[in-house]
């Protein structure tokens, strides 16, 4: 019977009506309780098929440790099948460094902390999540001028400033500052400075929206297509490779792939 009160009383602090009724025929005089599921479910949200998906791709990039976000993309109308919006990627929530940062840009106060080996004084302008990283953007005094860092490769320690010790830069697109997986793939001095890549059918509207219609080499029957991306930066072009896993290989330059093959089997040496 506790028990019982205990459950009714969580219900109602959920915000959830119970119904009291008085029963009648061979329970005629008795008590029961009702929850009446149109007095407390929420509405159909209506949402079209691109707003579903846009949903998906929220919940596949900013992924919590729990599957609530899956449960209530079902609950919206989202497919339980596995959506073709590219490969789930996390972003932690649970760096030390993003409270900080995020404190700091909101007071204007520099941040003082070790970068590559050398100690930087920053002005923070704003932080970006970008394909499972965070990037902090803003005036390096050390270099002086704008820079990009991914907050964890940040060493030590983080110091935080004098508030309002300076002001934001007029027309400066955070977005825009941190370079993109295009971009970072072509700044290098790699002597091959494109790949062609076969990419699955699950991910090649991924890749087109990325790299533009012009990348595409050629579309295959089964919806796989082969794409020409630059990988004059090594480093940039594998990490954007593997985010694929399976799904993606290089065809040519031999050398390329050869690379590629190689990196791999070191990495398995190695596990």
């Amino acid at each position: 019977r506790a028990q019982f009160e205990r459950d009714k009383s969580d219900l109602r602090d959920l915000g959830i009506p119970i119904e009291t009724v008085v029963l009648g025929g061979d329970q005629a005089g008795e008590t029961a309780y009702k929850v009446t599921r149109n007095n407390y479910e929420l509405s159909d949200a209506n949402f079209t098929p691109a707003e579903v998906e846009a949903l998906q791709i929220a919940a596949a990039t900013v992924r919590l440790a729990t599957s609530e976000s899956e449960v209530a993309l079902w609950k919206l109308g989202a497919e339980r099948v596995k959506p073709s919006i590219g490969p789930r990627v996390t972003i932690g929530f649970s760096d030390p460094y993003l409270d900080v940062i995020l404190d700091a840009i909101a007071k204007r106060a520099p941040l003082t902390f070790v970068y590559k080996g050398d100690e930087r004084v920053v002005d923070a302008y704003g932080m970006l999540a970008r394909k499972g990283f965070w990037y902090l953007v803003g005036f390096d005094h050390l270099r002086k001028a704008q820079r990009v860092f991914r907050v964890d490769r940040i060493e030590g320690d983080v110091e935080v400033g004098k508030p309002k010790s300076y002001t934001m830069p007029k027309g400066l697109n955070i977005a825009k500052a941190v370079p993109t997986d295009r971009q970072m793939m072509a700044a290098g001095d790699y002597e091959h400075p494109t790949a062609k890549v076969l990419v699955d059918s699950t991910l090649v509207r991924n890749v087109t929206r990325e790299f533009g219609r012009e990348a595409v080499v050629r579309e295959n029957p089964d919806g796989s297509a082969v794409f020409e991306v630059p990988c004059s930066n090594n480093y940039a072009f594998r990490l954007w490779l593997f985010a694929m896993m399976d799904k993606a290989v290089v065809l040519e330059p031999q050398e390329v792939r050869d690379n590629v093959v190689r990196w791999l089997d070191e990495l398995t040496e190695g596990a």
